[in-house]
């Protein structure tokens, strides 16, 4: 059989839409390029053979613009290449009618992707078929949502494949109903691998399924990959009698996460209805007005065993409404500035309000008493109180800094944010990472016989298909890398950690501006660079805007900065507030203009085409960004996914828009520029020490998160700026930091997709690596755990191994094709 008839066949029996002509000139295209290349693998024909069918696949899938397809297809390729060689070192489980296209399996698979790692599917028949020879997969993901019904004899063979040294990843409903469709009684059947009690329906019923924060200790979050910033302090008082007391010190005496109201002196809350109002400003919790005593539950069925379906949880990453403009009278006449600065005595005890949060299929019930409490090993002298007695905590910094901190996961705005829970009971026998503080353990490891089992009592897939992403990518990350010591493809260029910077223009900043670029700001990066062209800003005729077309001075200013290479983009449709409090999913027709007047505008004025955006206020309907991606963007600022890098936006269950990277904004606890920090009396000393310390969790973890700025704000504030940017210079001169822009991640990341690689053990234990791309491995890194592997080799192709301190970095140079060993510790 031909290499093409073999590879057009092989289109076919992955159902990709179009007729054999097609894809033959396609293969024989693909054969042309790939004929140099394929040479220089030490695999040859079998190399040759796998990266051409990579070529025509991925050719065929970019016709049938379907990204699920093109998800499966690349999949599948990946996984003929890993047929001839090993198998993946991570099986994903599924039912063995779920197709691999499934939304679901492709959630997996996108995780394992961005986060580097390789990873195969497994259907329930082949597992069993495997027998002990099942533990040639290091490690098993138990997903949820996909995979609720479990036979017997499926539980028995985890059980025995963990028993035998095999480690696994038990993800919340997984397993939840038997063959039948009947729950288990009086437990979850995976409860021994868990190392806890869940899933207590006969006795809970509508309480099985708990709805609020999720805590652990500063240390156990950064671990996890929870950005700084992406937690606040959360403090459980020892017991619900002792005053909770809200400090009297300074501002610039407060732990930097602590929301205004922790900071405003207030007399000791005494009794049980101030401690219940104080709890209310627990982040999302706060709308649920619950009373003392009481827990949001989640109703959960056999046809919804996790409770999840309803449960809006992707409202918790909606608009920003704090990104608004006030207009004040001046001398010179009116001038729009950011949200108001006021003084800390006129400000509502409460802080700033936010849009309310609903509950629609939550019932407020009664706790369930005799849940899991936190272990000695996650806290000692802090005993669970139900959440009328908690409270932001109210300690000095000094206090909260001289240990590790107990934090929430939290979002920008909100604050905690609340995430679904199986009540747990008994004594955990594992160790704690994650607790949910009124219903018991939320992750943790367990041992079990000669293995290991990552509970997570979260329902990951749901969550990235609500617009919250990170759960998965932290667990999936802390999985491989920190369990299974797994080598992966660095998500940075060269292995480089480093942020983006992302500046909004949405008003006529022009003082502003002309103060950061005199004071050298924009000497640094590059950075992204988002303008709203038109000539108003709040109401169409106010004439508050940049109105760009006309305004020579920022046309100049424009053209300076797209000449310093920094990346100019779209901040929305024209006029800022105007579209971000209006434009909807039903109003397309009216607003989707503005989008080409501002696009036409910006280019007209640099001279080229835009490739980035902004969306005012946050607000990006589904037709806004099927727009932007159809009119060359390839990435955007995002409020969903909060704490995660580059990332495809996930909506209704699925990927939307496959040409998009969507960059997800990190907040400093409930606020992420400065014009709220300076309005809500964040200490500017915190604020810079957040920046620093997001310079160092891009650096040490060799990643790259997105931070963004206003000029006013940050022209008040210059200092703290001038601080980041010298901070961030010190790093770059060792090599270890890089300013990325919108569009550099997503080009990067967009040929990083097109990289396949796979690994075979040699005869003598040793590790043989093979890689290869279409176009150039040029940028591309491999992070080996030196835990794991000795000093790798390369065997063929250019590249450069180095010392990358906890692992050993293999670059790739410009060629199409590397090979490199390392032997196993």
């Amino acid at each position: 059989m031909t290499t093409c008839t073999h590879a057009v066949e092989s289109l076919e029996s992955l159902e990709v839409h179009g007729d054999s002509t097609v894809a033959t000139r396609r293969c024989k295209s693909a054969q042309r390029a790939v004929g140099g290349w394929a040479k220089e693998s030490a695999l040859g024909s079998l190399m040759a053979v796998s990266l051409l069918l990579f070529l025509v696949l991925s050719a065929s899938a970019t016709a049938s613009a379907q990204h699920g397809k093109w998800a499966s297809i690349h999949r599948q390729t990946a996984m003929l290449m890993q047929s001839a060689a090993s198998p993946a070192p991570i099986a994903l489980l599924m039912p063995d009618r779920l197709s691999v296209s499934d939304p679901g399996v492709v959630a997996w698979f996108e995780a394992a992707q961005e986060d580097g790692i390789l990873i195969d599917t497994l259907t329930d028949t082949q597992f069993l078929a495997l027998g002990t020879s099942s533990n040639r997969y290091r490690g098993l993901i138990l997903p949820d949502q996909n995979h609720t019904i479990a036979s017997d004899a499926l539980v028995a063979a985890v059980g025995g494949y963990v028993t035998r040294g095999g480690q696994a990843m038990l993800v919340f409903d997984f397993g939840a109903l038997a063959s039948n469709g009947t729950y288990s009684i009086p437990k979850s059947r995976f409860s021994a691998l868990a190392g806890v009690d869940y899933l207590l329906y006969d006795e809970l019923r509508d309480r099985t399924v708990g709805l609020g924060p999720i805590t652990g200790f500063q240390s156990q979050l950064r671990t996890l990959w929870v950005p700084p910033g992406k937690s606040m302090p959360f403090v459980v008082p020892a017991a619900p009698v002792v005053p909770l007391m809200a400090i009297t010190s300074s501002p610039t005496a407060v732990s930097p996460m602590l929301s205004r109201e922790a900071v405003k002196a207030v007399t000791p809350l005494q009794n049980t209805e101030s401690a219940k109002q104080l709890a209310r400003r627990i982040g999302v919790l706060r709308h649920a007005n619950l009373a003392a005593g009481e827990a949001l539950y989640l109703p959960v069925s056999p046809k919804n065993p996790g409770g999840v379906r309803g449960y809006p949880h992707a409202q918790q990453f909606m608009s920003n409404h704090f990104d608004k403009h006030r207009v004040v009278m001046t001398p010179t006449g009116p001038v729009a500035s950011k949200i108001e600065v006021v003084p800390l005595s006129e400000n509502p005890a409460d802080g700033p309000a936010v849009p309310r949060l609903q509950f629609p299929n939550a019932s407020k019930l009664q706790v369930v008493p005799h849940t899991t409490k936190m272990t000695p090993a996650m806290i000692k002298q802090l005993s669970q109180q139900p959440l009328h007695a908690m409270a932001l905590s109210a300690m000095p910094a000094a206090s909260l800094n001289a240990v590790d901190p107990l934090e929430a996961i939290s979002g920008y705005i909100y604050g905690a944010l609340t995430y679904p829970s199986y009540v747990t009971r008994g004594i955990y026998s594992g160790n704690q990472l994650l607790n949910a503080p009124q219903f018991g353990v939320a992750a943790g490891v367990n041992g079990y016989g000669a293995g290991k089992v990552l509970f997570v009592n979260m329902p990951l897939t749901f969550l990235k298909a609500s617009t919250d992403g990170m759960p998965m990518q932290s667990f999936l990350h802390y999985f491989s890398a920190d369990m299974l010591s797994l080598p992966r493809l660095a998500t940075v260029p060269n292995g480089v950690g480093g942020l983006t910077l992302n500046w909004h223009l949405c008003s006529n900043f022009t003082a502003s501006m002309d103060q950061l670029i005199s004071q050298g700001v924009f000497t640094n990066g590059p950075f992204s660079i988002h303008i709203t062209a038109g000539p108003d800003t709040v109401t169409p005729g106010d004439g508050l805007g940049w109105d760009l077309p006309h305004n020579l001075q920022a046309q100049q200013m424009l053209r300076t900065l797209d000449n310093a290479k920094h990346q100019i983009g779209n901040h929305g449709g024209w006029i800022h507030d105007y579209f971000g409090d209006n434009a909807s999913e039903s109003n397309q027709a009216q607003f989707q203009p503005d989008l080409q007047l501002n696009k036409n505008a910006v280019e007209a004025v640099i001279g080229h085409a835009t490739s980035e955006y902004a969306a005012p206020q946050g607000n990006n309907p589904t037709w806004s960004l099927a727009w932007q991606e159809q009119h060359g963007d390839v990435g955007t600022y995002f409020l969903g996914n909060t704490g995660m890098g580059p990332t495809r936006n996930y909506r209704d269950g699925g990927i939307t828009n496959p040409g998009i990277w969507v960059m997800p904004v990190m907040p400093l606890g409930l606020y992420a520029t400065f014009e709220e920090f300076i309005s809500y009396d964040v200490p500017k000393q915190a604020v810079i020490d957040w920046y620093r310390a997001m310079v160092d969790f891009s650096v040490n973890n060799r990643t790259n998160r997105l931070i963004y700025m206003h000029p006013p704000g940050a022209a008040d504030w210059s200092d703290v700026v001038l601080d980041l940017m010298s901070y961030a210079k010190s790093k770059s001169a060792t090599g270890t930091f890089a300013w990325y822009t919108i569009s550099d991640r997503a080009e990067f990341m967009n040929a990083r997709n097109k990289v396949v690689w796979f690994k075979t053990m040699s005869t003598n234990g040793t590790w043989q690596f093979y890689a290869g791309h279409p176009q150039t491995l040029s940028k591309m890194t491999w992070l080996l755990p030196k835990t794991a592997f000795a000093q790798p080799v390369i065997t063929s192709g250019a590249g450069l191994v180095s010392d990358g301190g906890s692992d050993w970095l293999v670059k790739a140079g410009r060629g199409k094709v590397i090979n490199f060993s390392a032997a196993s510790i």
